[in-house]
């Protein structure tokens, strides 16, 4: 009889682990990666399902940019009760939006940073059958800064040299950039790198080349740059800006009212500064960095002379 008994409670033990861990091959927690933009707030979903387990505990845990090595940052209890258990940069920016009575322990991060990006684990502890987990990568982007600028304004020459610079800096991923130069066909061409930083963001250089001309100056460019974090495309115009000095200087006469006006005229970039003189008497009418481009009088004697 005892052994009978004995046979009986092993099988009944057998059939017991038998069942649990049927019902434990069928528990499963779902998630899925996410990718936000710096700055941005992002959700990490996850849910316990297939059981009626009793459920113990929601543990989240994480390794990041910041924090390489994987450490639990917040328990969340049966009553809704939640605990951070270490400072690991998301105290205040962490909100719990599930329900443990539904094995719901999905969270949100706000204001996303670079360093936030990595792996996030959610675990669920239910008893009797133990513990379940599903690991939800966090990627985070982050948008270029864009400028076009160039370190010297060019002057006019025969040589090839940089016309513009377009940056898209500090960027994650790597920005595509491009130039629209329908006024110069192909007249210009373009030279592009990137430079890589510590932190995982990359900076990409584009020079505009050309050979500087008169008629290269103040034409329009555009830089586009196209990158993921980008609702949108960003395009910036730039005017081209060379400088060339004065080739010829013409002064014209109008008499067409009781004034005399003198006009002289120069092309120049910058503009020209414009001196009025009397070579005849060597003596000065105008010196000021404000002397116009004009000179009005009413012609006597005394004033007439050589006026270059």
């Amino acid at each position: 009889m005892r052994r009978a008994k004995h046979v009986m409670e092993a099988v009944l033990c057998c059939v017991i682990l038998l069942i649990i861990h049927r019902s434990s091959e069928s528990i499963q927690v779902i998630g899925g990666s996410r990718t936000v933009v710096q700055g941005e707030d992002v959700d990490l979903f996850c849910s316990l399902l297939e059981t009626d387990e009793e459920l113990e505990q929601i543990t989240w845990q994480k390794r990041t940019l910041e924090e390489p090595d994987n450490h639990n940052f917040l328990l969340i209890y049966p009553t809704g009760l939640t605990d951070f258990i270490s400072s690991n940069g998301l105290d205040g920016r962490v909100q719990f939006l599930g329900n443990p009575k539904e094995n719901i322990g999905s969270i949100r991060i706000t204001a996303a940073r670079l360093l936030d990006e990595g792996t996030f684990t959610c675990v669920f502890s239910v008893f009797p059958s133990g513990a379940y987990s599903i690991e939800i990568p966090l990627t985070v982007q982050v948008p270029p800064v864009v400028s076009v600028t160039v370190d010297v304004p060019p002057v006019v020459g025969e040589n090839e040299v940089f016309l513009a610079t377009c940056l898209a800096a500090g960027a994650k991923p790597q920005a595509e950039v491009r130039w629209n130069t329908d006024a110069f066909g192909s007249l210009v061409r373009t030279v592009t790198n990137s430079i890589q930083h510590a932190n995982g963001t990359t900076t990409v250089v584009s020079h505009l080349l050309g050979v500087p001309t008169r008629a290269a100056n103040q034409q329009q460019v555009q830089c586009v740059v196209n990158q993921s974090a980008l609702a949108t495309e960003r395009t910036l115009a730039y005017t081209i800006d060379i400088h060339y000095p004065p080739q010829t200087v013409n002064i014209t006469l109008s008499e067409a009212s009781q004034a005399t006006v003198f006009l002289c005229v120069a092309d120049s970039n910058p503009k020209a500064i414009y001196t009025w003189t009397r070579n005849l008497l060597f003596s000065t009418i105008c010196t000021s960095f404000l002397c116009p481009s004009t000179w009005t009088t009413t012609l006597q004697p005394t004033v007439l002379a050589i006026y270059p």
